[in-house]
């Protein structure tokens, strides 16, 4: 009998330790750290596209309309260039911004920021947002996202907004 206890006692444990917590690519998947930039339309020629920036430097542009390149387009940053716009998140507060800044008005296209680090993530959506007491400093940060993934090369024409009519 006590051997059979015994047995049972060993298959139980190593039952347990079957089911104990692996680190595995989910716990990296949660250090990793992300920033999304998305411009979306207005009844104008505003400039449509999301940009991706992660930890390691990659960028990922993707175009719909009112840009100089649609579609998918890809780059590396400095990881020294991440650290600093990353540092600008935490200087401005993100984590403590309202969720939403929106104003009553129309025709505006609506710009949204995500920071996802740690495994959480937070979203400001901005729709004219500075005239609903949002900081000038979100839109300091969207220009800073613009600028270190260097997303002119992409959005502009010959320097220039695209005017053209999006393809339906």
């Amino acid at each position: 009998m006590n051997a059979r206890r015994a047995v049972l006692a060993v298959l139980v444990a190593l039952g347990l330790a079957a089911c104990a917590p692996v680190q595995s690519s989910s716990a990296q998947q949660e250090s990793s750290m992300t920033i999304t930039l998305t411009r979306g339309a207005c009844f104008g020629f505003c400039p449509v596209y999301r940009v991706s920036i992660s930890d390691d430097g990659e960028v990922v542009y993707n175009g719909e309309q009112f840009v100089n390149v649609r579609g998918e387009q890809r780059a590396r940053i400095a990881s020294e260039a991440v650290r600093a716009l990353l540092a600008q998140f935490d200087t401005i507060g993100f984590d403590q911004l309202q969720d939403e800044y929106r104003a009553p008005v129309t025709d505006h296209p609506t710009y949204t920021v995500t920071l996802t680090r740690n495994g959480r993530s937070k979203t400001v959506v901005d729709y004219a947002g500075v005239n609903a007491g949002m900081p000038r400093a979100v839109r300091d940060l969207q220009a800073e996202i613009d600028r270190v993934a260097n997303t002119a090369q992409w959005v502009l024409r010959d320097g220039q907004p695209v005017r053209d009519r999006p393809e339906h």
